[in-house]
């Protein structure tokens, strides 16, 4: 490298986000940089193992501590064309005592052409859900898994990535005011299904599968909109018991954003329609300046199951759920520019229209996020 240059940053925790604190190391024609975060939560919860939102009468009231240290390793090296090849790996440390991964991923392209990434990501995300300090349900990809029994709260987050041992292609585009991609996740999507059962039957992989998740961004002024699919080419790639394809699935998801000065806020949409069931969420969300609260509704309308399932008296029908939750952010604690500490809490409900089946589910936490 011909020089170096060292660069700090901020980042504030949540959505308000800033450049993480980092040490960058620049040469003619790339750059190197290093830097992470610590994120550590303290938990005090009612729920159950697979899900908060689980169909159970009885009482898990819990205090638990979660969190982990994450390494960010980014590069970059610029072509004089133009053309431009760029890596992020983010291994992380678990408070279990646990080593994972956020992102570990390779891209190229060039400005008037497009890019490709190849990896661990996230795709566009079509449901965001504000400064989302402490909210649990059963249902996405990138935070969650569909749990036989639960309420599926869908938000067109099956194929936006960090899937398991899937892999993660996307090729995407810049044009002036909007923003395009195309992400395909392909292999093994078994491990979407929590416990390997759907409906009560026993769930098997066939063959590996496709998921197409086609998305756009329109950013106009002070407003957003977005909005995106998501579809399995592959038939009986998962299959229960019986034979049926439970892998024939088709999402959609929309959302728009508004914001001005301090405020931001969301409203969004995601519908998917899948074997013998369909999925509707609906959710808004607001940030004032460090304020945040939300609402997220869900229904998950089934139509077959098994009989000798444990969970047949209640999975037929019409599953509602509400889930309301609120946040608080402080910034610079002791002074540090780097240190936030952040409140979190929720409350959610699920019943079942056509039984008696009513229970509700709630938490808070207090995370310690500090940036180096």
């Amino acid at each position: 490298m011909t020089r170096k240059a060292l660069l700090l940053g901020l980042l504030v925790a949540g959505t308000a986000a800033t450049a993480n604190a980092e040490v960058t190391w620049e040469g003619n024609k790339g750059r190197l940089s290093l830097g992470g975060d610590v994120e550590f939560d303290i938990n005090a919860a009612n729920k159950q193992e697979d899900s908060n939102l689980y169909r159970n009468d009885g009482r898990d009231d819990r205090w638990d501590q979660t969190g982990r240290l994450l390494i960010d390793i980014s590069g970059e090296r610029v072509a004089d064309s133009g053309a431009y090849a760029k890596f992020k790996a983010q291994p992380t440390l678990g408070s279990s005592g646990g080593v994972g991964s956020d992102d570990a991923w390779f891209a190229f392209g060039r400005s008037d052409v497009g890019e490709m990434k190849i990896g661990r990501f996230e795709a566009l995300d079509l449901f965001p859900l504000g400064q989302d300090v402490f909210v649990e349900h059963s249902g996405d990809t990138s935070s969650g898994l569909y749990t036989d029994g639960s309420a599926y709260l869908y938000m067109a987050k099956e194929a936006r990535g960090r899937a398991g041992d899937a892999g993660h292609v996307m090729v995407s585009r810049q044009l002036g005011d909007v923003y395009l991609e195309l992400a395909t996740l392909f292999g093994n999507r078994l491990d979407l299904f929590n416990g390997a059962q759907y409906h009560g039957f026993n769930l098997t992989k066939e063959k590996d599968s496709i998921v197409v998740r086609p998305a756009l961004r329109w950013q106009l002024g002070d407003f957003s909109w977005a909005l995106g699919a998501e579809h399995n080419l592959i038939k009986d790639a998962i299959v229960d018991e019986r034979g049926r394809d439970v892998s024939d699935r088709t999402g959609y998801g929309t959302t728009f954003g508004w914001q001005s000065g301090l405020i931001k806020a969301n409203l969004n949409a995601a519908y998917l329609d899948a074997h013998r069931e369909e999925n509707l969420t609906l959710g808004a969300n607001v940030l004032f300046d460090k304020f945040g609260l939300g609402y997220i509704y869900g229904r998950n309308k089934i139509d077959d199951v098994n009989p000798a399932s444990e969970h047949a008296s209640y999975l037929v029908g019409t599953q509602k759920s509400n889930t309301v939750y609120t946040s608080y952010r402080f910034d610079n604690v002791l002074d540090l520019d780097n240190f936030g500490i952040l409140l979190g809490a929720y409350w959610s409900d699920f019943d079942v229209e056509e039984s008696t089946v009513a229970t509700d589910r709630y938490g808070a936490r207090v995370r310690f996020k500090y940036v180096f």
